[in-house]
């Protein structure tokens, strides 16, 4: 080690009995005496060392990492400088000591550090482009000294040395900003865990943000000039108030016997402002008792801290805990002995983020650019989902399409077509919607988690609130303003208040939220995808009700909604007896069973995603028309059906095109093919397969292949002849049956002398017999 650690001297037995009765006198005295103050000037001492030698070899030169930041930080490239813990342990494994008394008293050696700074900052390398306040008034006070006449000599008399100028604040010589940070092996605080002995303490906590100011300047050096003699005095501001200097203190005012109050004007211009900005960070939800709410916690950032996190995420904190003066609401004043806390944030890390902002390994990007040539990613994505519920596959899909998401839209005119897909999951209990949910929110990068009968429409979009520091009106925004480019799931969303559920129809189609309350009228973006899952109106399905009865939403609302799963509990003895074997398995052994094929990470899901978030796929020009006659071809099927399951309107168009391109986008093409256009058909057909398989619809106990050969023989003319391009292949689409199925019913039946195909393979002719 380059300095060996000072030890305090023992105490003898003298002097302990010594010090045991002056303590035994004074105990009913309000003050301790101290027999000599704490010296800082060894911890002094072995900062200087370790901030000249500390190095580490990199890319096989020996670098000195801070020497050479503080160089960056003279040349003014640099504005922060942040202390590692564990270099210091690094640097010298016996200075524990040393590092132990950084975390217990911060606030203390972090000032002790940036005097360290200050004495071995080495003189600008490169010419400064830019000038600040400290150089403003360095050049001022150097004009002001030249243009001061020098002191009349009479007689013999001597000459009166001229008043020395009050020296600069080391506050305002000050360009750089240190963060101490905790040792990486250091665990994380929960937040109810931070308490009154942790106070002045390094500390790491972990929470979700709901609340941010705005960034303000705060004033950390005030600048007056005298009338009388012109002099500059500084007044380093530590508090958030403080009151203003009256008085001039310079020598010169000094030896006039002082200066009347009101002699000092304010110089804004030659005062140090910092930015400022003041969040509040939220317990997780899974740090919560059961029982409890959660605890909020005030962080203040300062300087390049500000703006780096929003509403909605989830962040790691490096702080000092400190307490400030409570301000009661009643009186407006505060109490002397009662003090709130806030966390001074030294380090601010984002856990989840969003798609775009998601960085990645050189080996996680060759994996998954290995699945995605394999062309089974889609299936195997689907069933990596949620493996430990058992079947629910179309669903699974479903909801890895609405992660993935389609393109928004951004016309010239100004109108924005949403690419962020909608889905409501409605069945009857016990059909593991919740979970589902629970599960996509978890994975999401960005993912909220609400519940229908406890959330109102304030909750839900946004609240005014009145901030504590300010006194002025803000927004706090709700579930779908933090769930911004994520994913919002609201359970038993048909328990909500028509009121409330109302308030998200905006949400769903323009994705913003518009409000116009206590004079603060704005929008505020809410870009997220809406899963809900609701209960039938009964409970249960009443297959005796018609299915507008058993739904019981509003035909605006069931719009919205891209799919609309309806997943029912119906009795079947291979489904029960596969599905409780599931189910105790999981519960046996604490895992879902061996599927077949591996089961991937959420990480991995993560990172497949939003590589295939970036690809932008095109509908060509050819496929237009064939998308154009599925959807005729699926209003028609609407219009003569006696009893609507869904409402088809030209959102449906919009939805087949969002879900397309999701597909095309996790097949990484930029161009959608009509296999995904025919399996985005499929999946809106199969929301409504537990409906018709429950009612005993016409496909009830049919296999595919008679079901199609229904479809077609209905669909010939006088003449025994259809076409299937423009008619059979998409009402068989449309029905929810593949094209591989079409092609095989073609052939067998062909086979059987039922019709016979053209050559072309584009008319089917029947057989007259």
């Amino acid at each position: 080690p380059f300095f060996e650690a000072a030890r305090m001297p023992p105490t003898s037995s003298t002097n302990r009995s010594t010090n045991s009765t002056n303590n035994s006198n004074n105990a009913n005295s309000n003050a301790t005496s101290f027999t000599r103050p704490y010296s800082y000037d060894d911890d002094f001492r072995r900062l200087e060392i370790f901030f000249r030698h500390f190095s580490k070899d990199l890319e096989g030169e020996r670098r000195y990492i801070y020497m050479d930041i503080l160089t960056d930080l003279a040349n003014r490239t640099k504005r922060e400088i942040n202390l590692q813990l564990d270099d210091v342990l690094h640097f010298d494994p016996t200075w524990e000591d040393l590092v132990l008394k950084i975390e217990r008293n911060t606030m203390r050696f972090h000032s002790l550090c940036m005097n360290v700074i200050d004495t071995l900052i080495p003189a600008p390398t490169n010419p400064l482009e830019s000038e600040d306040v400290f150089d403003i008034l360095r050049l001022h006070r150097q004009d002001m000294l030249a243009r001061q006449p020098a002191p009349l000599q009479l007689d013999d008399e001597a000459i009166a040395p001229a008043a020395e100028p009050i020296p600069f604040p080391k506050e305002l010589q000050r360009r750089y900003e240190l963060h101490i940070l905790p040792r990486s092996n250091k665990g994380i605080n929960p937040i109810r865990e931070v308490k009154a002995s942790l106070i002045g303490s390094l500390v790491t906590v972990r929470g979700i943000v709901t609340r941010i100011s705005e960034v303000k300047p705060m004033i950390v050096v005030a600048t007056y000039s005298c009338l009388a003699c012109g002099h500059e005095i500084y007044q380093e501001i530590t508090s958030r108030s403080y009151s203003p200097v009256d008085r001039c203190q310079s020598d010169e005012c000094k030896q006039r016997g002082g200066q009347v109050k009101g002699g000092l004007i304010p110089q804004t211009r030659g005062s140090k402002f910092v930015k400022y900005q003041e969040i509040r960070i939220q317990e997780l939800a899974d740090q919560v008792p059961i029982g409890h709410i959660p605890r909020l916690m005030t962080v203040q950032l300062r300087g390049e801290l500000t703006r780096t996190c929003t509403p909605g995420d989830i962040i790691t904190v490096d702080g000092v805990f400190l307490p400030t003066p409570h301000v009661s609401n009643r009186f407006k004043r505060s109490n002397g002995i009662i003090t709130d806390t806030y966390l001074e944030a030294m380090n601010v890390c984002k856990m989840k983020k969003t798609y775009h902002t998601y960085s990645i390994t050189e080996a996680l990007k060759e994996k998954v650019t290995v699945m995605a040539e394999q062309g089974d990613a889609y299936a195997q994505l689907a069933r990596s989902l949620a493996p430990e519920i058992y079947g629910h596959v179309d669903v699974k899909k479903a909801l890895l399409l609405l992660m993935t998401g389609g393109i928004t839209r951004h016309l010239a005119d100004g109108m924005k077509i949403r690419g962020d897909i909608n889905m409501c999951l409605m069945g009857d209990p016990g059909v593991a919607k919740s979970q589902l949910l629970k599960h996509l929110a978890t994975i999401a990068p960005r993912g909220i988690y609400t519940s229908g009968k406890g959330a109102s429409g304030v909750g839900l979009t946004a609240a005014v609130l009145r901030d504590p520091v300010t006194g002025d009106m803000l927004l706090e925004g709700g579930s779908l303003v933090l769930a911004d480019k994520g994913i919002c799931c609201i359970d038993e969303f048909d328990k909500m208040d028509d009121s409330d559920r109302t308030a998200i129809h905006e949400v769903m189609e323009q994705q913003t939220i518009s409000i116009a309350k206590a004079g603060i009228t704005t929008t505020l973006n809410a870009r997220c995808s809406i899963l809900a899952a609701a209960n039938p109106a009964f409970g249960r399905y009443n297959p005796k009700k018609s299915p507008a009865e058993n739904i019981n939403l509003p035909a605006a609302l069931l719009s919205r909604f891209d799919l609309m799963y309806l997943m029912l509990d119906i009795p079947d003895m291979d489904d029960d007896r596969a599905l409780a074997e599931h189910v105790t398995f999981v519960h046996r052994n604490g895992h879902h069973p061996a599927l077949e094929t591996q089961v991937l990470e959420p990480e991995f899901i993560r990172t497949y995603i939003s590589q295939a978030r970036q690809i932008d796929p095109l509908v060509p020009k050819e496929l237009s028309d064939y998308i154009v006659m599925a959807y005729t071809n699926i209003r028609r099927e609407e219009s003569r059906s006696p009893q609507q399951f869904t409402y088809t309107t030209a959102r449906t168009l919009l939805a087949i095109l969002r879900l397309s391109t999701a597909l095309a986008r996790i097949r990484f093409d930029p161009e959608v093919c009509q296999a995904d256009v025919d399996e985005a058909m499929r999946l809106m057909h199969m929301c409504k397969s537990s409906l018709l398989r429950d009612r005993g619809g016409k496909n009830s106990g049919q296999d595919p292949i008679s079901a199609i050969y229904d479809i077609i023989r209905n669909a010939q003319n006088k003449d025994g002849k259809v076409r299937i391009t423009e008619t059979v292949t998409p009402r068989v689409l449309a029905k929810g049956y593949t094209a591989r199925q079409l092609d095989e019913c073609l052939r067998m039946y062909e086979e059987l002398s039922v019709w016979t195909v053209s050559a072309q393979r584009n008319e089917i002719t029947f057989v007259q017999k």
